[in-house]
């Protein structure tokens, strides 16, 4: 099976901030914010939305294709990703350009506010011919499973209009990109869409932008998935609704990449065709093992150890198997 992942690759300069942002932003004067926030520490890290579900992935002894574009700073990613057993033959190389890069800054409530720059992900991976040529390759009906994460719009809309003509099922992650992308993009990719998962805040914007509300999204999907921080998420699946639970992390480090983490465990779901109350757990899990890890690509684990902690956690009712 190719797994199809799609979305940006960058570095990720984290920055902890040692209060939380709701105490220095007056409600009165939101349209008028100038405010500045002393950071704590700060720290570069691997990142980007398609690198942190990759790597996630290869934790879980899958093999993921990662289709994205960087610049003449990637060098040293290059090196981790091969490590990890990550393929990047559908990565385009944008010369004059370096990598997407991140600003994130976390409060002690773990909310965060991101600044992204953009980088050689302002030219779409699609237009390489050679990766366009490959990536149409291997999104053949019954041998891929794509997933589109937040990177170039081109690239997104070319890559669901592509999986929609060869069938392919994929998963829908608006993430960050959902302030940019229009109604009509939106609409154009749940078209085909298997699964839409984004959080409580980004569902509000998509039903927003759509004049919709999550009842009627979920009756044109296959599964809807909200994700709640710290309070699970619920996943809804026809007309049933699963409140999955989280799995309770030893400690609390950095939230930084849990989401993408989250969604890792999902596409491990669908390739091994698990009931959904076992994907939302595997999910839960993949999530945690990143919160505890200051970092997204920090936390490292074997197939062995994660199958022990599953069991502590959700007990031996659901059966899991995963490949060694």
């Amino acid at each position: 099976m190719n797994l199809l992942v799609s979305g940006s690759i960058a570095y990720d300069k984290i920055m902890d901030f040692p209060g939380k942002f709701s105490d220095h932003i007056l409600p009165n004067k939101i349209h008028n914010i100038n405010v500045s926030f002393g950071i704590e520490k700060m720290n570069v890290q691997y990142g980007g939305t398609a690198g942190n579900i990759a790597y996630n992935l290869a934790l879980l002894n899958e093999k993921p294709f990662v289709i994205s574009q960087v610049g003449s700073d990637f060098t040293e990613y290059k090196k981790w990703f091969k490590q990890h057993g990550v393929n990047l033959s559908l990565v385009r190389t944008v010369k004059n350009e370096t990598c997407s890069t991140a600003h994130v800054i976390t409060d002690k409530a773990n909310n965060q506010i991101t600044g992204f720059h953009f980088g050689a992900m302002q030219q779409p991976a699609i237009k390489d011919a050679k990766v366009w040529k490959d990536i149409k390759q291997k999104a053949v009906s019954g041998k891929a499973i794509g997933l589109l994460s937040p990177g170039n719009v081109d690239d997104m809309m070319a890559l669901a209009k592509l999986y929609q003509k060869q069938n392919v099922p994929y998963i829908f992650d608006p993430g960050q990109q959902t302030v940019w992308l229009t109604a009509d993009q939106i609409r154009t990719i749940l078209k085909g869409a298997s699964v839409l998962i984004l959080n409580d805040y980004e569902l509000a914007m998509v039903e927003k932008k759509l004049h919709t509300t999550a009842k009627k999204l979920r009756n044109k999907l296959h599964r809807l998935i909200v994700t709640l921080g710290e309070k699970g998420a619920i996943w809804y699946v026809g007309d049933m609704e699963y409140k999955m639970p989280v799995a309770k992390p030893e400690k609390v480090v950095d939230p930084t990449g849990a989401g993408d983490a989250y969604r890792a465990g999902l596409v491990v779901g669908m390739v091994n065709n698990w009931d959904d109350e076992l994907s939302g757990r595997v999910a839960a899990l993949c999530a945690t093992y990143a919160i505890e890890h200051y970092g997204t690509q920090q936390h490292l684990y074997l197939i062995a150890k994660f199958k022990q902690r599953f069991e502590k956690t959700f007990g031996k009712k659901f059966k899991l198997e995963l490949k060694k």
